[in-house]
């Protein structure tokens, strides 16, 4: 019989612990609207004060209004303000650099399977591309990973998705083939 009262006397202890914490969760300090049709106080502005606040704006933008002009100012670039040397845009292409016998084959075979960089007249983007996919074999590089860099970085100037993959594929080729 003891067992029986003990396994009732911890039933109703449990029982009781979970009846308290319920009952302490009741009590929340959290602050929350008001729900159903209690009223509800607002300030508001006295009707004659409105109305001389909403006449002063009136009469403000009416004044701001009539002292704008009508026309453009007249501005012109200043002549006589030169850049700075070191200043970063606007810099030649260099000349005179020469290129290997490698980076000619591999800028050759882009001519001939016509791909191009977009504002690349001194072939810099093109050579950066062919350098970028030899540095990725030599680090043995996931072929995956090489293409999805190339189509993302040839991706702007192509005309589909489709195409920005032939493109890179014509790269990738052209440097494996010529610069590697």
């Amino acid at each position: 019989m003891s067992v029986k009262f003990l396994r009732v006397l911890a039933t109703v202890g449990v029982l009781l612990v979970g009846a308290t914490a319920l009952a302490a969760c009741n009590d929340s300090t959290t602050a929350s609207a008001p729900i159903g049709t209690e009223a509800v106080t607002t300030t508001s502005m006295d009707a004659s004060d409105s109305a001389e606040a909403e006449s002063e704006a009136s009469k403000e933008a009416e004044s701001g209004a009539s002292n704008a002009s009508v026309s453009v100012p007249a501005t012109s670039p200043d002549s006589s303000t030169k850049v700075p040397k070191n200043f970063p845009g606007g810099i030649p292409t260099p000349t005179g650099v020469k290129l290997s016998d490698k980076e000619k084959a591999y800028l050759a075979e882009l001519k001939r399977k016509d791909v191009s960089f977009k504002g690349d007249a001194d072939n810099n983007i093109a050579l950066t591309m062919g350098a970028y996919v030899c540095s990725q074999r030599a680090q043995k590089t996931d072929p995956t990973m090489i293409k999805a860099y190339m189509r993302a970085a040839i991706g702007p100037m192509s005309k589909s998705e489709a195409d920005a993959g032939v493109r890179a594929d014509k790269v990738i080729a052209a440097a494996d083939e010529h610069l590697c």
